[in-house]
């Protein structure tokens, strides 16, 4: 194995069983068909489900409204960039000849670092990926009541005025056999829109500008 791969194992704090796996969750688009989307897809909801854990246990005396906040903060694309530069991901992606030679695109660590999540899940299950995402996520979840807390409509709202777009639109949709009560569709035009989903209509829009700002790869700062 690359001594490269050991330096993010020891940083990651856990060694691949199969270091074929690694390497799919390295591998960009790019790169190669065996690619590590599917690992993304399946980390990014192995992170919204353990941060939602860390969150009830650490800030029990706050209110869904708050938690949402928190959780939409932690899991942005501008801490995942955040994270996967610490932890050096720059160095172990391996790209295709068409990102050769240039800095690798930040929404791409950020893509990286959730296929490595989704990787160690399903490699050791969920308390593994636990002990990683609690690790790594430490200090993004300290400072959490050390800044503000913006929330997502908020920051879509600022990031429209600051370019020029026309804000927002959310409007409530039905769907049978949906867990939760409210659906709300966040539209900035006809290629960008998410739904959201919550408790209370607020919830479900601030859940789906949430999505919103991370498809379109929004910092949060």
């Amino acid at each position: 194995m690359n001594k490269d791969f050991k330096k993010l194992e020891k940083n990651l704090g856990y060694s691949f069983q199969k270091k074929e796996t690694l390497v799919k969750a390295l591998t960009h688009v790019s790169k190669s068909k065996e690619n590590n989307e599917v690992f993304e897809f399946l980390g990014d909801s192995v992170l919204n489900l353990i941060i939602s854990q860390i969150l009830v246990e650490k800030f029990s005396m706050d209110d869904e409204g708050t938690l949402s906040l928190m959780r939409s903060k932690l899991v942005s694309r501008t801490t995942l960039n955040k994270i996967a530069k610490k932890l050096e991901l720059d160095s172990f992606i391996i790209k295709g000849d068409s990102l050769a030679g240039q800095e690798t695109p930040e929404n791409i660590l950020g893509n990286a670092l959730e296929a490595i999540f989704g990787a160690v899940y399903k490699e050791s299950g969920l308390e593994f990926i636990r002990k990683i995402i609690e690790t790594t996520f430490t200090r993004e979840i300290e400072l959490l009541r050390e800044g503000n807390l913006k929330n997502s409509k908020t920051l879509l709202q600022e990031y429209c005025q600051k370019n020029k777009f026309s804000l927002p639109t959310y409007n409530q949709i039905e769907k049978k056999e949906n867990i939760y009560p409210f659906i709300v569709t966040c539209k900035l035009d006809e290629s960008s829109s998410c739904e959201g989903f919550g408790k209370s209509l607020k919830l479900a829009e601030q859940d789906a500008a949430a999505r919103l700002l991370k498809k379109i790869g929004v910092k949060d700062e």
